[in-house]
């Protein structure tokens, strides 16, 4: 149990240091122009989910709720944490989670999605919330095909550069920015 923690808690200032590292390069912005309910309704009405449940996988997403003991004052003041899990329609146990970062305006200001189960299914997600950001297959190429812990790519529709940080080795951690 202690090496779990140890773990973890490297991995959270591995986390927390790469994000203060890029905030001296950008200027952050919110990633979104949604709250968090609607956000996840965008992701339900895109192109990925619906080919999704053409092919016979239904994703479902609980309603995204407040989460206090997730919020982080010192790495993200003035932000609250919502929660959506999601998974295969009738499991039992979720595949991951989606949280919502949220500025005190209601909007999605970072957005991070978290596998728990099948990756595949969450790479799906994560695609689904990069369709619903406004991004275009040429836009999301970058986020997907570039190596490390970060990337980057402008979103047109957005206005807006999307941020990519990966916060673990095995990929099952990504978090989305939102600069100018």
């Amino acid at each position: 149990m202690k090496k779990i923690f140890t773990l973890m808690t490297a991995i959270f200032l591995l986390m927390f240091a790469s994000v203060a590292a890029a905030q001296a390069n950008y200027n952050f912005m919110r990633v979104s122009d949604l709250g968090a309910q609607a956000f996840v309704d965008r992701m339900g009405y895109g192109n990925v989910y619906q080919n999704l449940k053409q092919n016979g996988t239904v994703v479902a997403f609980t309603a995204p709720s407040r989460q206090e003991g997730l919020d982080d004052p010192q790495n993200f003041p003035g932000l609250s944490v919502y929660r959506s899990l999601f998974g295969i329609q009738g499991t039992q146990a979720p595949n991951g989670q989606i949280r919502f970062y949220v500025d005190p305006e209601g909007y999605v200001f970072v957005l991070q999605v978290i596998n728990e189960g099948d990756g595949q299914l969450s790479g799906m997600v994560l695609l689904m919330a990069m369709e619903a950001l406004g991004l275009n297959e040429q836009e999301v190429a970058p986020l997907f095909q570039t190596q490390g812990a970060t990337a980057e790519t402008y979103c047109a529709n957005a206005g807006r550069k999307i941020l990519r940080l990966v916060t673990d080795q095995q990929g099952n951690n990504v978090m989305l920015f939102g600069a100018e």
